[in-house]
């Protein structure tokens, strides 16, 4: 229970990554706090993962004016917040770069970055100068590997990665640490539904307890975390 009573935002916590982080925490002893503005979402979460430490909280992260109630709420609620985790957008398949709609290319901006923009701006405030805070992101495999098919999922990818260099410098000398932990398979869970799995594939055990430990008070790490880690992918920190 190494991160007992320790208080954990899940932002994207109901979604199949989100959910094996949560999991995760919670076998650790963390108290978590998810936000949502979709209930069903909320209720099947706590379905799956039974435990009064975790917490369901509804509003839109998508909006900063509801992501600062929620910020607000959850502080008010179960104390001070000590780490995020932005585990936000989906993966998504269609047509190539040059021919996409543009509205389906709003879309997967505002879900796969925005939201990521909306959740730093709200919550950021809260954790900068706490001693021990953490705030942390997913990512995948696209965002540094180019798939036709894919486009959009590449650049917010890629555009999500210089957003955390970018909070990092900006942040220096306080007292949060960032990290950006990029998955680089899919995450093969419980109830998965995606075909025939493939060796070396990771499990939704593998990604949470991954995640939990960057999370850990003393972890130390760089700003790019990959899961599995292949060099051939590895972020460039230089």
């Amino acid at each position: 229970m190494t991160l007992s009573g320790r208080v954990h935002v899940v932002a994207g916590g109901t979604g199949r990554a989100g959910t094996v982080v949560v999991q995760a925490l919670i076998e650790r002893g963390a108290i978590v706090a998810v936000p949502s503005r979709n209930p069903a979402r909320l209720a099947r979460l706590r379905d799956k993962v039974a435990s009064d430490r975790l917490h369901g909280f509804a509003g839109d992260i998508s909006d900063l004016a509801d992501a600062e109630r929620l910020r607000d709420a959850i502080a008010a609620e179960l104390g001070p917040i000590d780490a995020v985790v932005a585990s936000l957008g989906e993966w998504w398949e269609g047509a190539a770069l040059a021919e996409l709609d543009p509205a389906v290319w709003q879309r997967i901006l505002a879900d796969n970055l925005t939201s990521h923009f909306m959740v730093a701006r709200a919550f950021l405030p809260a954790v900068a100068d706490r001693p021990g805070a953490v705030y942390l992101t997913l990512g995948g495999i696209a965002s540094v590997l180019a798939v036709a098919g894919s486009g959009p999922i590449s650049v917010t990818g890629a555009a999500q990665a210089m957003m955390m260099r970018v909070l990092e410098a900006e942040l220096a000398g306080r007292a949060v640490r960032l990290h950006e932990v990029d998955v680089y398979t899919p995450i093969v869970t419980d109830d998965w539904d995606g075909g025939e799995i493939e060796p070396g594939w990771l499990t939704g055990r593998d990604v949470g307890a991954y995640v939990a430990d960057a999370l850990e008070p003393g972890f130390a790490g760089p700003l790019f975390l990959t899961i599995p880690g292949d060099t051939a992918f590895r972020r460039n920190e230089a």
